[in-house]
C-alpha cells in the first residue's frame, strides 16, 4: 500500500507535508546542474537546499538523508566538522548529490534522476522530517516550494542556491497535450490543421522550430499548411508550467526516394552568436534539445512514421563540421541516456531496433586525389562496410542508412543515417556494457580506463615478439582477427590519418580480448600508395609494427588481404557494389549538389566513380607486389584454380568459401595456406584429383605459380 500510494504522489507531484515539527525544510533541488553552480571541486553537481525557518540554530549531523522510502538510513551526515553541518535561523544550506562523500560531509553517497524519484530528511531516530516526490525534472530549472509557508510545490527557471525561491511557476495537476487534426508525414496537397485540447485553454504554436512561448501565435483558427512546415504547440497558462509541447513535420508535395530524417531545432539554439551549435561549432559537445522525426520509406513508395521523439542534438564530425554542410548527432531524452532510446530497427541488415544515439554523416570531406584537392565520393566508408559485410569481417563497423534531412522543415541535404560508435554501439552489437574504450595512437579513455592496454604495449615493448610463447600471450589479449581486418581496410585505402579515425574496447570480463572499430574510412590515396612503409617504418603504429615482426600473424595477415582482394576488393565486386550503392542516392545527388552549390563534389559527372572503379582494377595488384618488396620476400604470385562439382561441394581457402564451379584466386608464393573440402548433405571427401597433396579433407600448402584443386567427392551409399 505504501509504494501505491507513493506511485499516486508521484505521478501528480503532490505536495509534501510534515509529519513532525517545521523544523527543517527540504526547500529545493536541482536534478540535471549543467551550468547554474559548481561544488568546491569546480564539479557541476545535482543538489538539495534545505531551509531552516526557525529561530534556533539547528544541528544536521547525524541526521539521516535517503532517496530510497524504504532505506531512511541510507546516508547519515557525519559529525566530523559540526561547522559544516549546522544551519543557522532563517538560513539555507546545500548539499551535493554526487555519490562522492569523500568530497566533504555536505556530499551525499547517492545521485537523484532526472527521471524523477524521491527524496526525505530523518532525524537521528529515523522519524521523518520533510520529503519530496518529483517527476520528470528539466535541465538547469529547479523544483521546490514556491513559499516555505504555503508548501505548494513548483519549477524555478532561476535556480536560487542559498536564497529564497523566487518566481515559481505552479504545477498543473492535470497536464494537456495539445493534439493535432493530422498526423505528421506526407501530403500531395495544401493542408489545414484544427489544434484541440481538453480543456479550455490558451494555445501558443510556432512553424518555424522554435519552442512556443506567449509570445508565439496564439491560435484561433485552423492552420493553412501550403508547404513542407513543422509545427509546434503547447498550453500555457498563467502562473504555471507550460505544459508538454506537440510537434509534427508536414511535407507537402515532397518527393523523397530516401527515407527522411526530420530535425526540428529553436533557430536561437542553431544560429545564435555564442550559444547556437551550428555558428559554434568548434564547441565539441555543445548540446541543445531537438525533436526528431524519422520517416521510413515502405514497400508501396510511401512513408512510415517510425521515430518521433524529444531528443538532445550536437554538430558531429572532425574536419566536416568545418563545412557548411554539416553533421548532426542527437540522442534520445526524457531521462539520463540510460534510459530513453529510439526503439526502431533502422538498419535491415542488423538485427538492432533500440539506439541510445544516432548521427546523421554528411561526409564532408572524404579523400584526396593526387593534386591533394578535397573531394567526395560519398559512399567510400559505405563500400567497405559492405566489402567487410561480405567478407564476415571481425573489425567493427557502423551501419548506415542513405537518408533526406530536413532541419525545421528546409531540405538540408543527402546524409547517411549511422549507428554512433560508444558504448551504445558495442553493447547493441555484442552485449557487452562494463567496457574498456580507448582512441587514438596513443590510447586515450573514452570509456573505463587505459591500464589493461598499457600493460599490454609494455609486455610487448620488453619481450621478444618473434617467439611464439610472446605472440600467444599478446594473442589471449586481442582478437587477432579484428585487428587484421582492422589494418587491411587501412592498407587498401592508403589511408595516413592512422592516429584520428580509430577506436577500440574490451569487456571487463575475464578473458575478454580487444576488438577494433573502423570507421571514417573516407581518406584514400592513390592506389600506388605503400602503405606498409607508412605504417610500419619509424614505429609510427607500434603494434602493428611489432606484430608484423612475428612470422604466424604476418603470414595471417598476408593470407587474408589476399583473401579481400580476391573477394570483397575484387574489382568487378567493387563495381557492383559502387552500381549498388550509388544508384540509391543519384538523384538525391543532384538535389543536395543543388542545396549546397556543389561545395561538396560527391559526384560530379561520375568523375569520382570512375576514379573509384579505376582504383579498385590497380590497387590489389599493387598491394600483394608491395607486400613482397616490402617484407623482401623471394616470392611471386600464384594463380590459383579451384574448379569443382557444387552440387556435391564446395572448397574453402582460408577464410574464403568458394561457390562457383571454376574460381581463380591469386596468393603469395610459399605463404602457407589452408585449403578444405567440405561435402553437402548426402556426399563425403574422397580424394583431391592431385596425388601430390595430401588425401584429406582439410590441408595446409605452399603454394607455387600455376596451382589448382580440385576436390573428389562421392554420395553416401
Amino acid at each position: 500500500m505504501k509504494r501505491i500510494c507513493c506511485s499516486i504522489l508521484f505521478c501528480f507531484q503532490i505536495i509534501l507535508f510534515n509529519l513532525q515539527s517545521q523544523t527543517i525544510l527540504i526547500n529545493e533541488i536541482l536534478a540535471a546542474n549543467s551550468k547554474i553552480n559548481y561544488d568546491g571541486f569546480g564539479e557541476k553537481d545535482d543538489w538539495v537546499e534545505f531551509y531552516n525557518p526557525s529561530e534556533d540554530t539547528i544541528q544536521m549531523s547525524g541526521m539521516f538523508i535517503t532517496n530510497d522510502s524504504l532505506n531512511p538510513t541510507k546516508h547519515q551526515i557525519g559529525k566530523k566538522s559540526e561547522n559544516w553541518t549546522k544551519i543557522n535561523p532563517k538560513s539555507y544550506t546545500l548539499y551535493w548529490l554526487d555519490n562522492d562523500p569523500e568530497q566533504g560531509q555536505r556530499h551525499i553517497s547517492f545521485t537523484i534522476k532526472k527521471k524523477g524519484g524521491y527524496l526525505a530528511l530523518y532525524d537521528r531516530d529515523t522519524n521523518i522530517i520533510d520529503y519530496i516526490m518529483f517527476g520528470k525534472q528539466t535541465e538547469n530549472v529547479s523544483f521546490g516550494k514556491i513559499t516555505p509557508e504555503s508548501r505548494e510545490l513548483g519549477f524555478f527557471k532561476k535556480p536560487s542556491p542559498n536564497q529564497e525561491n523566487k518566481n515559481g511557476l505552479r504545477i498543473n495537476m492535470k497536464p494537456s497535450q495539445v493534439k493535432f487534426s493530422l498526423a505528421a508525414g506526407f501530403y500531395k496537397s495544401p493542408q489545414k490543421i484544427s489544434l484541440s485540447v481538453d480543456k479550455n485553454s490558451d494555445i501558443y504554436y510556432s512553424v518555424d522550430g522554435s519552442v512556443p512561448t506567449t509570445k508565439s501565435k496564439l491560435y484561433t483558427q485552423p492552420i493553412q499548411i501550403d508547404s513542407n512546415t513543422v509545427l509546434r504547440a503547447r498550453i500555457i497558462s498563467e502562473g504555471y508550467m507550460p505544459d508538454i509541447i506537440t510537434n509534427a513535420s508536414y511535407f507537402i508535395n515532397e518527393k523523397s526516394e530516401l527515407s527522411v530524417v526530420s530535425l526540428i531545432v529553436a533557430p536561437k539554439d542553431l544560429w545564435r552568436k555564442r550559444k547556437g551549435i551550428y555558428t559554434n561549432f568548434e564547441k565539441r559537445g555543445m548540446e541543445v534539445p531537438a525533436y526528431v522525426e524519422y520517416f521510413d520509406t515502405t514497400s508501396d513508395g510511401s512513408f512510415k512514421l517510425s521515430i518521433s521523439k524529444s531528443a538532445k542534438t550536437r554538430i558531429a564530425g572532425k574536419t566536416s563540421r568545418r563545412q557548411p554542410k554539416k553533421s548532426f548527432a542527437f540522442f534520445a531524452t526524457n531521462d539520463d541516456r540510460k534510459g530513453e532510446r529510439f526503439n526502431y530497427p533502422v538498419f535491415k541488415d542488423k538485427n538492432i531496433d533500440s539506439f541510445g544515439g544516432l548521427w546523421v554523416r554528411a561526409d564532408a570531406t572524404s579523400g584526396r586525389n593526387v593534386s591533394d584537392l578535397w573531394v567526395g565520393e560519398r559512399f567510400k566508408n559505405e563500400l567497405l562496410y559492405e566489402v567487410n559485410k561480405q567478407m564476415n569481417g571481425e573489425v567493427d563497423m557502423q551501419a548506415y542508412e542513405p537518408v533526406s534531412v530536413f532541419l525545421n522543415g528546409q531540405y538540408w541535404g543527402l546524409y547517411n543515417l549511422m549507428e554512433r560508435k560508444g558504448k551504445d554501439f558495442i553493447y547493441n552489437n555484442h552485449g557487452q556494457k562494463d567496457v574498456d574504450v580507448l582512441t587514438s595512437g596513443e590510447a586515450k579513455a573514452v570509456a573505463g580506463n587505459i591500464n589493461e592496454y598499457d600493460q599490454m604495449i609494455f609486455y610487448i615493448a620488453q619481450n621478444d615478439i618473434t617467439t611464439d610463447s610472446v605472440y600467444q600471450k599478446i594473442a589471449s589479449k586481442i582478437n587477432i582477427e579484428s585487428y587484421i581486418d582492422y589494418w587491411i581496410n587501412e592498407t587498401y585505402c592508403g589511408a595516413k590519418d592512422i592516429y584520428v579515425n580509430i577506436r577500440y574496447w574490451k569487456s571487463k570480463a575475464p578473458g575478454s580480448k580487444w576488438r577494433w572499430i573502423s570507421y571514417d574510412q573516407d581518406s584514400w590515396y592513390t592506389s600506388q600508395e605503400k602503405s606498409l612503409n607508412y605504417y610500419l617504418d619509424k614505429g609510427k603504429v607500434f603494434l602493428f609494427e611489432r606484430l608484423m615482426k612475428n612470422q604466424t600473424y604476418r603470414n595471417q595477415w598476408i593470407n587474408r588481404m589476399c583473401d579481400y582482394l580476391n573477394k570483397g576488393f575484387r574489382a568487378d565486386n567493387v563495381s557492383s557494389l559502387v552500381n549498388q550503392i550509388t544508384s540509391r542516392i543519384e538523384n538525391e545527388v543532384l538535389r543536395d549538389r543543388d542545396r549546397w552549390s556543389d561545395s561538396m563534389l560527391y559526384i560530379r559527372k561520375g568523375e569520382r566513380i570512375k576514379w573509384i572503379n579505376d582504383y579498385a582494377v590497380q590497387r590489389p595488384k599493387f598491394i600483394r607486389e608491395h607486400i613482397i618488396e616490402y617484407f623482401e620476400l623471394e616470392n611471386g604470385i600464384s594463380d590459383i584454380q579451384v574448379i569443382q562439382n557444387t552440387n556435391m561441394g564446395r572448397v574453402k581457402i582460408n577464410s574464403l568459401e568458394i561457390k562457383d564451379s571454376f574460381w581463380t584466386g591469386k596468393y603469395i608464393e610459399n605463404i602457407p595456406i589452408q585449403i578444405e573440402a567440405i561435402p553437402n548433405e548426402g556426399y563425403v571427401f574422397d580424394k583431391w584429383k592431385s596425388r601430390r597433396l595430401p588425401q584429406e579433407p582439410l590441408i595446409t600448402v605452399k603454394t607455387k605459380k600455376n596451382k589448382k584443386f580440385i576436390p573428389i567427392f562421392k554420395k553416401i551409399e
